[in-house]
């Protein structure tokens, strides 16, 4: 069984390789096909990200959030729900994160605790905007999917209109809050780039949902359900419960990804269109194959090949659009099951006949 396992294991993280290789030749490919100078592009697109110390910052600091909303939907994913309703949690999270930093900017609060409290809001903001599709799914029986869909945009007028109208900078040149204040910025890690704090509490929130989900009686719940409902109520695990509390937990995180970003980069509160993190999320999560473990290494990839991407297209006439077919071929070939489903079988099945052997041969 042990041997079965890592086998399966073992696996999947080829099988999740061979997808990437396979999209990064066939982004190549296109890449020759439509370039008037291919190897340069090719090597703007692969080794750009890696040429200077600004461009590595620029991998790690859009890695930040992917962390975050990737975490989120770990949770989502492990119960096999499809609440999507991250993407509002991070608009939301920021957005009243904003709204702590401007009413504590002129205060005698610390500015350690003016941070941890903007994101404890932005934590319990998202933490609302996914309970509200996983209580109407158990409830009602909604449909979580399509309930959390338009739930982000609901968020979204929401935030905006706190934007236009409760914390609005007249004075500004553009539609933005008043300014957060210089106490609420998260400090920079490394001079000459934009990686700050916010890292560092990525990474604390993967190890303490690692051990949530490996060491932890709700962790072992929470997969049960995801495997088995039927099963998991059978041996008195309460199914509803855990699927509802399940997805108010990761929606914390995607609302903690939503402050993070607005006090480690922005001086002032100016989304007014959905910032594409949350969805970014379910494909870090489908790439890790659910562990929160891998989480920080699918985002740190999409983060690569997104500057990658945004390099080329600054220095080249390619669109950066085209990162998109990289990703999608990626999800396709590692959401697809039956992809290297034959050499899985033989694996597991010359493994199963070695140890019939071995034990044939002590017997």
């Amino acid at each position: 069984m042990n041997k079965t396992k890592r086998i399966e294991n073992t696996f999947d993280v080829v099988r999740i390789l061979i997808a990437i290789l396979l999209a990064y030749l066939i982004a190549l490919i296109i890449l020759a096909l439509i370039s008037d100078d291919p190897w340069n592009v090719i090597s703007l697109f692969i080794i750009g990200p890696f040429n200077s110390k600004k461009h590595v910052g620029d991998i790690f600091t859009l890695m930040i959030p992917l962390v975050f909303t990737g975490l989120c939907m770990c949770y989502v994913y492990a119960i096999n729900k499809f609440n999507l309703a991250g993407e509002g949690a991070v608009n939301l999270g920021g957005c009243l994160a904003a709204c702590v930093a401007i009413a504590l900017r002129d205060t005698a609060v610390p500015g350690w605790i003016a941070i941890i409290l903007c994101i404890i809001v932005g934590a319990l903001a998202g933490m609302l905007s996914t309970a509200i599709p996983a209580i109407a799914d158990q409830v009602f029986h909604a449909d979580v999917c399509v309930i959390s869909l338009m739930l982000n945009y609901i968020l979204l007028y929401f935030t905006t209109y706190i934007l236009k109208n409760v914390i609005k900078d007249q004075g500004a040149s553009v539609t933005a809050s008043y300014k957060l204040g210089r106490k609420v910025k998260l400090a920079n890690l490394i001079p000459g780039t934009q990686i700050h704090i916010g890292l560092l509490i990525a990474l604390a929130c993967v190890v303490f949902v690692a051990i949530l989900f490996y060491k932890m009686p709700f962790g072992y719940k929470m997969r049960a359900v995801g495997v088995n409902p039927s099963f998991a109520r059978y041996i008195g695990i309460p199914v509803g419960s855990t699927i509802i509390l399940s997805q108010v937990i990761g929606g914390a995180f995607a609302g903690m990804g939503g402050s993070v970003q607005i006090l480690g980069m922005f001086p002032r509160y100016k989304w007014e269109s959905l910032t594409g993190y949350g969805f970014d999320g379910l494909m870090i999560a489908v790439l890790a194959r659910k562990n929160p473990v891998l989480v920080p290494l699918s985002a740190f990839l999409i983060a690569y090949i997104r500057t990658g991407a945004s390099l080329v297209a600054t220095k080249t006439q390619i669109p950066p659009e085209f990162v998109s077919i990289i990703q999608g071929i990626i999800i396709v070939l590692v959401a697809a099951e039956m992809f290297l489903s034959g050499w899985k079988k033989r694996l597991i099945f010359s493994a199963a006949k070695k140890s019939l052997k071995e034990k044939e041969a002590k017997a």
